[in-house]
Protein backbone atom coordinates (compact mmCIF):
# COMPACT_ATOMS: atom_id res chain seq x y z
CA UNK A 1 0.00 0.00 0.00
CA UNK A 2 1.80 3.85 0.08
CA UNK A 3 0.60 6.84 1.17
CA UNK A 4 -0.67 10.13 -1.16
CA UNK A 5 0.47 13.18 -0.72
CA UNK A 6 -0.30 16.87 -2.76
CA UNK A 7 1.58 19.54 -2.78
CA UNK A 8 0.63 23.16 -3.73
CA UNK A 9 -1.97 21.77 -6.65
CA UNK A 10 -3.65 24.62 -8.39
CA UNK A 11 -6.31 24.59 -11.35
CA UNK A 12 -8.04 26.37 -13.19
CA UNK A 13 -11.05 25.71 -16.03
CA UNK A 14 -10.96 29.35 -18.46
CA UNK A 15 -11.72 32.59 -15.42
CA UNK A 16 -12.86 29.58 -13.01
CA UNK A 17 -9.94 28.70 -10.42
CA UNK A 18 -11.18 25.23 -9.02
CA UNK A 19 -8.34 24.73 -6.83
CA UNK A 20 -5.90 27.10 -4.85
CA UNK A 21 -2.96 25.67 -3.83
CA UNK A 22 -4.61 22.41 -2.11
CA UNK A 23 -1.79 20.49 -0.61
CA UNK A 24 -2.77 17.46 1.04
CA UNK A 25 -1.79 13.70 2.59
CA UNK A 26 -3.71 11.10 2.90
CA UNK A 27 -1.32 8.29 5.60
CA UNK A 28 -0.61 4.85 4.42
CA UNK A 29 -3.92 2.35 5.00
CA UNK A 30 -5.94 5.63 5.73
CA UNK A 31 -9.40 6.38 4.58
CA UNK A 32 -9.75 9.98 4.26
CA UNK A 33 -13.25 11.65 2.52
CA UNK A 34 -13.21 14.86 0.43
CA UNK A 35 -16.20 16.78 1.41
CA UNK A 36 -17.70 19.73 0.17
CA UNK A 37 -20.36 21.10 -1.43
CA UNK A 38 -20.83 20.93 -5.99
CA UNK A 39 -17.78 22.84 -7.38
CA UNK A 40 -15.46 23.30 -4.22
CA UNK A 41 -13.07 21.48 -6.64
CA UNK A 42 -12.84 17.66 -4.33
CA UNK A 43 -13.53 15.67 -7.95
CA UNK A 44 -10.91 18.02 -9.66
CA UNK A 45 -8.61 17.35 -6.85
CA UNK A 46 -9.36 13.13 -7.34
CA UNK A 47 -8.86 13.14 -11.15
CA UNK A 48 -5.74 15.01 -10.75
CA UNK A 49 -4.45 12.66 -8.40
CA UNK A 50 -5.75 9.61 -10.66
CA UNK A 51 -4.42 11.53 -13.42
CA UNK A 52 -7.35 11.73 -15.82
CA UNK A 53 -6.73 16.09 -14.99
CA UNK A 54 -3.51 18.00 -15.14
CA UNK A 55 -2.89 20.43 -12.48
CA UNK A 56 -1.14 23.51 -13.94
CA UNK A 57 1.18 23.83 -10.53
CA UNK A 58 1.92 21.28 -7.66
CA UNK A 59 3.23 17.92 -7.59
CA UNK A 60 0.93 14.56 -6.77
CA UNK A 61 3.08 11.46 -5.08
CA UNK A 62 1.94 8.16 -4.81
CA UNK A 63 4.36 6.19 -1.84
CA UNK A 64 7.54 7.83 -2.43
CA UNK A 65 6.89 8.39 -6.31
CA UNK A 66 6.13 11.51 -7.58
CA UNK A 67 3.62 10.73 -10.50
CA UNK A 68 3.16 13.91 -11.39
CA UNK A 69 3.68 13.25 -14.88
CA UNK A 70 2.85 9.92 -15.15
CA UNK A 71 -0.54 8.76 -17.02
CA UNK A 72 -3.26 6.89 -14.91
CA UNK A 73 -2.34 3.07 -15.88
CA UNK A 74 1.49 3.76 -14.34
CA UNK A 75 0.02 5.31 -10.99
CA UNK A 76 -1.03 1.77 -9.44
CA UNK A 77 -4.51 3.43 -8.63
CA UNK A 78 -7.94 2.02 -9.02
CA UNK A 79 -10.96 4.03 -9.06
CA UNK A 80 -15.00 3.37 -8.53
CA UNK A 81 -17.44 5.91 -10.33
CA UNK A 82 -20.51 7.27 -9.54
CA UNK A 83 -22.11 5.74 -12.38
CA UNK A 84 -20.69 2.09 -11.74
CA UNK A 85 -19.42 1.71 -15.15
CA UNK A 86 -19.90 -1.67 -15.58
CA UNK A 87 -19.28 -3.65 -18.64
CA UNK A 88 -23.23 -4.98 -19.58
CA UNK A 89 -21.77 -7.56 -22.36
CA UNK A 90 -19.59 -9.22 -19.68
CA UNK A 91 -20.69 -11.85 -16.74
CA UNK A 92 -19.65 -10.64 -13.29
CA UNK A 93 -16.22 -12.66 -12.94
CA UNK A 94 -15.00 -10.77 -16.33
CA UNK A 95 -15.96 -7.91 -15.14
CA UNK A 96 -13.99 -8.06 -11.84
CA UNK A 97 -11.21 -9.39 -14.26
CA UNK A 98 -11.05 -6.90 -16.66
CA UNK A 99 -8.16 -5.14 -14.71
CA UNK A 100 -6.52 -8.22 -14.23
CA UNK A 101 -6.64 -9.30 -18.10
CA UNK A 102 -5.44 -5.61 -18.98
CA UNK A 103 -2.29 -6.22 -16.79
CA UNK A 104 -1.56 -9.28 -18.63
CA UNK A 105 -1.92 -11.57 -14.99
CA UNK A 106 -1.25 -15.25 -14.99
CA UNK A 107 -4.23 -17.20 -15.23
CA UNK A 108 -4.23 -18.50 -11.77
CA UNK A 109 -3.67 -14.92 -10.11
CA UNK A 110 -6.35 -13.67 -11.57
CA UNK A 111 -8.99 -16.73 -11.06
CA UNK A 112 -7.75 -15.95 -7.37
CA UNK A 113 -7.90 -12.55 -7.12
CA UNK A 114 -11.45 -12.47 -8.86
CA UNK A 115 -12.46 -15.17 -5.63
CA UNK A 116 -11.05 -12.92 -2.98
CA UNK A 117 -12.59 -9.46 -4.05
CA UNK A 118 -15.84 -11.05 -4.32
CA UNK A 119 -15.82 -12.97 -1.09
CA UNK A 120 -14.66 -9.41 0.12
CA UNK A 121 -18.03 -8.05 -1.62
CA UNK A 122 -20.17 -11.20 -0.46
CA UNK A 123 -21.28 -11.31 -4.36
CA UNK A 124 -19.33 -15.16 -5.30
CA UNK A 125 -22.82 -16.48 -5.71
CA UNK A 126 -22.87 -13.69 -8.92
CA UNK A 127 -20.17 -14.50 -10.96
CA UNK A 128 -21.76 -15.99 -13.63
CA UNK A 129 -24.45 -13.65 -14.04
CA UNK A 130 -24.51 -10.43 -16.05
CA UNK A 131 -25.00 -7.00 -15.09
CA UNK A 132 -28.39 -6.82 -16.37
CA UNK A 133 -29.54 -9.63 -13.56
CA UNK A 134 -28.50 -7.46 -11.07
CA UNK A 135 -29.85 -4.73 -8.31
CA UNK A 136 -28.05 -1.44 -7.97
CA UNK A 137 -26.37 -2.46 -4.76
CA UNK A 138 -24.89 -5.90 -6.38
CA UNK A 139 -23.66 -4.06 -9.43
CA UNK A 140 -22.00 -1.19 -6.89
CA UNK A 141 -19.98 -4.07 -5.50
CA UNK A 142 -18.59 -5.58 -8.93
CA UNK A 143 -17.68 -1.98 -9.53
CA UNK A 144 -15.67 -1.90 -6.08
CA UNK A 145 -14.71 -6.03 -6.19
CA UNK A 146 -13.06 -5.00 -9.78
CA UNK A 147 -10.79 -1.96 -8.17
CA UNK A 148 -9.64 -4.43 -5.33
CA UNK A 149 -8.80 -7.36 -7.65
CA UNK A 150 -5.78 -5.66 -9.25
CA UNK A 151 -4.26 -4.72 -5.86
CA UNK A 152 -3.82 -0.98 -6.47
CA UNK A 153 -1.30 0.59 -4.01
CA UNK A 154 -4.46 3.68 -3.80
CA UNK A 155 -8.12 3.02 -4.20
CA UNK A 156 -10.18 6.39 -5.55
CA UNK A 157 -13.55 6.78 -4.95
CA UNK A 158 -15.95 9.20 -6.60
CA UNK A 159 -18.94 9.56 -5.08
CA UNK A 160 -19.89 5.81 -5.42
CA UNK A 161 -22.93 5.34 -3.42
CA UNK A 162 -24.96 8.43 -4.89
CA UNK A 163 -27.31 6.74 -7.29
CA UNK A 164 -28.66 4.25 -4.78
CA UNK A 165 -31.17 4.46 -2.52
CA UNK A 166 -31.54 5.69 0.96
CA UNK A 167 -31.87 2.57 2.89
CA UNK A 168 -29.05 0.61 0.14
CA UNK A 169 -26.76 3.43 1.03
CA UNK A 170 -26.85 2.48 4.43
CA UNK A 171 -26.26 -0.95 4.30
CA UNK A 172 -23.25 -0.19 1.83
CA UNK A 173 -21.60 2.53 3.73
CA UNK A 174 -21.56 -0.43 6.92
CA UNK A 175 -20.21 -2.75 4.26
CA UNK A 176 -17.51 -0.29 2.56
CA UNK A 177 -16.08 0.35 6.13
CA UNK A 178 -15.76 -2.73 6.68
CA UNK A 179 -14.65 -4.34 3.30
CA UNK A 180 -11.58 -1.61 3.09
CA UNK A 181 -10.66 -2.29 6.81
CA UNK A 182 -10.13 -5.74 5.67
CA UNK A 183 -8.28 -4.86 2.82
CA UNK A 184 -6.30 -2.47 4.25
CA UNK A 185 -6.21 -0.33 0.45
CA UNK A 186 -5.52 3.36 1.06
CA UNK A 187 -8.97 5.27 -0.19
CA UNK A 188 -9.46 8.67 -1.00
CA UNK A 189 -13.34 9.09 -1.07
CA UNK A 190 -15.10 12.23 -2.67
CA UNK A 191 -19.11 12.94 -1.64
CA UNK A 192 -21.27 15.87 -0.75
CA UNK A 193 -22.89 13.76 1.37
CA UNK A 194 -21.76 14.69 4.99
CA UNK A 195 -23.32 11.25 6.92
CA UNK A 196 -21.45 9.28 4.56
CA UNK A 197 -18.32 11.55 5.41
CA UNK A 198 -18.80 11.03 9.51
CA UNK A 199 -19.51 7.31 9.22
CA UNK A 200 -16.58 6.19 6.79
CA UNK A 201 -13.82 8.68 7.33
CA UNK A 202 -10.91 7.99 9.55
CA UNK A 203 -10.29 11.76 8.58
CA UNK A 204 -12.54 14.36 6.67
CA UNK A 205 -11.27 17.46 4.81
CA UNK A 206 -13.92 20.15 4.13
CA UNK A 207 -13.46 21.82 0.85
CA UNK A 208 -14.91 24.99 -0.37
CA UNK A 209 -14.34 27.42 -3.27
CA UNK A 210 -11.35 25.31 -3.91
CA UNK A 211 -9.36 25.43 -0.47
CA UNK A 212 -9.12 22.89 2.16
CA UNK A 213 -10.50 24.74 5.06
CA UNK A 214 -10.50 21.96 7.70
CA UNK A 215 -8.36 18.80 7.93
CA UNK A 216 -9.35 16.38 11.17
CA UNK A 217 -10.86 13.63 12.64
CA UNK A 218 -14.69 13.39 11.73
CA UNK A 219 -15.90 14.05 15.72
CA UNK A 220 -13.18 16.61 15.65
CA UNK A 221 -14.55 18.20 12.44
CA UNK A 222 -18.23 17.91 13.68
CA UNK A 223 -17.89 19.46 17.75
CA UNK A 224 -14.91 21.99 16.56
CA UNK A 225 -15.53 23.34 13.55
CA UNK A 226 -12.60 25.96 11.95
CA UNK A 227 -15.38 28.48 10.80
CA UNK A 228 -19.05 28.97 9.76
CA UNK A 229 -18.89 27.34 6.85
CA UNK A 230 -17.88 23.55 8.38
CA UNK A 231 -20.36 24.11 11.44
CA UNK A 232 -22.99 24.89 9.10
CA UNK A 233 -22.27 22.50 6.31
CA UNK A 234 -22.03 19.68 8.86
CA UNK A 235 -24.64 18.49 10.92
CA UNK A 236 -28.48 18.03 10.10
CA UNK A 237 -29.65 20.31 11.28
CA UNK A 238 -26.30 22.31 10.84
CA UNK A 239 -24.68 24.05 14.02
CA UNK A 240 -26.78 27.35 15.25
CA UNK A 241 -24.68 30.56 15.26
CA UNK A 242 -26.01 33.54 17.53
CA UNK A 243 -24.11 36.85 17.91
CA UNK A 244 -23.49 38.24 21.26
CA UNK A 245 -22.67 41.52 22.85
CA UNK A 246 -19.78 41.01 24.70
CA UNK A 247 -18.78 43.12 28.69
CA UNK A 248 -14.91 41.88 29.48
CA UNK A 249 -14.67 38.56 29.03
CA UNK A 250 -18.05 37.36 29.12
CA UNK A 251 -20.84 37.09 26.39
CA UNK A 252 -24.45 37.74 27.13
CA UNK A 253 -27.17 36.10 26.43
CA UNK A 254 -30.57 37.41 27.80
CA UNK A 255 -29.41 37.75 31.52
CA UNK A 256 -27.16 34.63 31.08
CA UNK A 257 -23.50 35.46 30.99
CA UNK A 258 -21.39 33.08 29.18
CA UNK A 259 -17.22 32.91 30.26
CA UNK A 260 -15.02 33.31 27.06
CA UNK A 261 -11.82 31.33 26.82
CA UNK A 262 -10.24 33.87 25.52
CA UNK A 263 -10.50 37.74 24.67
CA UNK A 264 -12.74 38.83 21.94
CA UNK A 265 -12.34 40.10 18.24
CA UNK A 266 -14.76 43.10 19.44
CA UNK A 267 -17.94 44.24 21.18
CA UNK A 268 -19.58 41.41 19.53
CA UNK A 269 -18.57 37.49 19.46
CA UNK A 270 -20.36 34.73 17.83
CA UNK A 271 -21.58 31.85 19.58
CA UNK A 272 -21.62 28.32 17.68
CA UNK A 273 -23.68 25.92 19.78
CA UNK A 274 -25.00 22.69 17.98
CA UNK A 275 -28.78 22.07 18.50
CA UNK A 276 -28.19 18.64 20.96
CA UNK A 277 -26.13 21.07 23.40
CA UNK A 278 -29.07 23.33 24.27
CA UNK A 279 -30.94 21.23 26.99
CA UNK A 280 -34.76 22.43 27.04
CA UNK A 281 -37.05 23.44 30.14
CA UNK A 282 -40.24 24.17 29.95
CA UNK A 283 -39.68 26.90 33.34
CA UNK A 284 -36.78 29.19 33.80
CA UNK A 285 -34.04 27.06 35.07
CA UNK A 286 -30.47 28.57 36.79
CA UNK A 287 -27.62 29.40 33.39
CA UNK A 288 -31.08 29.35 31.16
CA UNK A 289 -32.52 31.91 28.64
CA UNK A 290 -35.67 32.38 26.67
CA UNK A 291 -36.64 31.38 23.43
CA UNK A 292 -40.14 31.20 21.75
CA UNK A 293 -41.34 28.30 20.14
CA UNK A 294 -42.28 28.75 16.14
CA UNK A 295 -42.05 24.83 14.71
CA UNK A 296 -42.01 21.83 16.71
CA UNK A 297 -41.16 19.03 14.12
CA UNK A 298 -41.55 15.23 15.50
CA UNK A 299 -38.79 12.92 14.26
CA UNK A 300 -39.24 10.15 15.49
CA UNK A 301 -36.12 9.53 18.31
CA UNK A 302 -36.73 13.47 18.90
CA UNK A 303 -38.71 16.42 18.24
CA UNK A 304 -36.64 19.42 16.23
CA UNK A 305 -37.80 23.23 17.52
CA UNK A 306 -37.47 25.88 15.30
CA UNK A 307 -36.98 28.65 17.92
CA UNK A 308 -36.47 32.82 17.88
CA UNK A 309 -34.26 34.36 20.14
CA UNK A 310 -34.15 38.28 19.60
CA UNK A 311 -33.66 38.53 16.01
CA UNK A 312 -32.09 35.58 15.46
CA UNK A 313 -33.40 31.62 14.80
CA UNK A 314 -32.21 28.60 15.85
CA UNK A 315 -32.70 25.06 16.39
CA UNK A 316 -32.94 22.47 19.70
CA UNK A 317 -33.51 18.78 19.89
CA UNK A 318 -35.22 17.75 22.55
CA UNK A 319 -36.79 14.43 23.75
CA UNK A 320 -39.96 13.00 21.84
CA UNK A 321 -41.69 13.18 25.07
CA UNK A 322 -41.16 16.81 25.72
CA UNK A 323 -44.15 18.72 26.14
CA UNK A 324 -44.12 21.65 23.95
CA UNK A 325 -45.93 23.55 20.98
CA UNK A 326 -45.63 26.35 18.83
CA UNK A 327 -45.70 29.97 20.33
CA UNK A 328 -44.50 28.57 22.91
CA UNK A 329 -42.01 30.42 25.51
CA UNK A 330 -39.19 27.65 26.66
CA UNK A 331 -36.07 27.91 28.53
CA UNK A 332 -32.55 26.83 27.12
CA UNK A 333 -29.26 25.67 28.81
CA UNK A 334 -26.28 25.80 26.75
CA UNK A 335 -23.61 22.93 27.71
CA UNK A 336 -20.64 25.07 28.17
CA UNK A 337 -17.96 22.47 27.38
CA UNK A 338 -19.83 22.30 23.81
CA UNK A 339 -19.54 25.61 22.84
CA UNK A 340 -17.76 27.24 19.70
CA UNK A 341 -17.00 30.76 19.93
CA UNK A 342 -15.85 32.45 16.32
CA UNK A 343 -15.01 35.69 15.21
CA UNK A 344 -18.66 37.29 13.80
CA UNK A 345 -16.50 39.29 10.92
CA UNK A 346 -14.42 36.48 9.52
CA UNK A 347 -16.14 33.61 10.77
CA UNK A 348 -13.24 31.96 11.87
CA UNK A 349 -12.98 30.08 15.42
CA UNK A 350 -10.98 31.97 18.08
CA UNK A 351 -8.84 29.51 19.80
CA UNK A 352 -8.15 29.76 24.08
CA UNK A 353 -5.57 31.58 25.27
Amino acid sequence: MASIRVENIEKTFGKFKALNGVSLEVRDQEFVVLLGPSGCGKTTLLRIIAGLEQAEKGRVWIGDRDVSQLPPRARKIAMVFQNYAVFPHLTVFENIAFGLRMQKAAPEKLKANVERAANLMHIENLLERYPAQLSGGQRQRVAVARALAVEPEVLLMDEPLSNLDALLRLEMRAELKRLLAESRTTTLYVTHDQVEAMSLADRIAVMNTGYVVQYDEPMKVYQEPANTFVGGFIGSPPMNFLKLPVEGRQARIDSLSLDLPMAAPGPEVLLGVRPEDLEAFTVQQPQSFPAEVLVVEPLGPHLLLTLHFGQQHLKATVPPDFAVRAGQTIWLKPQPDRLRWLDPSSGQALEAR
